[in-house]
């Protein structure tokens, strides 16, 4: 399976970092040279960055990080294999995932994207509906789980997103990886379990949203809910688990 490398020029030390990786491992790999959104004038971002007013401004980062993707979207859409890997330079992967991008036979039919990361964050995934040798599942993801380190896109979801993406209107892994954006509900998304990929523990060089800190009595308030927050979520995962055979649970790496 092709796979991309996103990597910024004057992040030579996070590519010799990830050639090494993908040495060791035996997998093959493009290089990407990502958008510096420190280059991105003003008028640039005026006229690609198309945001709800109820969201945060985004930084120049950000939406360099979201073109550097949709770079990758264009190669995979005008490439000659049906699916591809992206990966974004801070990323750690797993021993066993040169296994599964050496062999497609895995790949469900109707796959859009299979997200190859985990955060450690809870998700919802629905029912299996493949269980490998090495005891990793594969499921459609429900819910939220961003971030971009690791998936796969097929060459189909590939002209759609180039075709789509032309504007900027939130960060790339919202877009692709949140239910709130109309996007999610239009793809066919699969999680890996366990995960073939994570972040790096990396000083990232993509501008994050800040998320300013609770003033002290939305704190009181926020710790005094916690406990009924806890049960009601137990409450629910075991209603989706038994009505839907669903999961809400964290994604493992290995």
């Amino acid at each position: 399976m092709k796979c991309y490398l996103i990597n910024m020029d004057r992040s030579t030390e996070r590519l010799a970092r990830m050639e090494k990786l993908f040495t060791e491992l035996g997998i093959a790999f493009e290089r990407v040279a990502a958008v510096d959104g420190r280059l991105i004038t003003d008028s640039e971002m005026a006229e690609l960055v198309w945001q709800r007013p109820d969201e945060p401004a985004m930084t120049r980062s950000e939406v360099g990080c979201y073109l550097s993707h949709r770079k990758c979207f264009e190669l995979i859409a005008e490439g000659e294999t049906d699916h591809a890997a992206i990966f974004e330079d801070d990323a750690t992967l797993s021993p066993a995932i040169a296994d599964w991008l050496q062999n497609s036979a895995w790949l469900p039919t109707d796959a859009d994207i299979i997200k190859l990361e985990t955060t450690g964050c809870k998700v919802l995934t629905d029912k299996p509906i493949h269980r490998s040798s090495d005891g990793r599942e594969i499921a459609r993801l429900l819910s939220t789980h961003n971030c971009t380190a690791g998936y796969i896109v097929s060459k189909q979801c590939a002209k759609r997103l180039w075709h789509g993406t032309a504007y900027v209107t939130t960060g790339i892994d919202e877009l692709l990886f949140n239910p709130e954006y109309e996007l999610f509900a239009k793809l066919t998304i699969y999680q890996i379990s366990p995960a073939l990929c994570k972040q790096a523990m990396i000083q990232s060089t993509i501008g994050r949203y800040e998320v300013p800190r609770a003033k002290p009595f939305a704190r009181i308030i926020r710790e005094g809910m916690r406990p009924f927050r806890q049960i009601a979520e137990q409450v629910w995962r075991a209603w989706i688990k038994i009505r839907y055979a669903q999961s809400w649970s964290r994604i493992p790496f290995a």
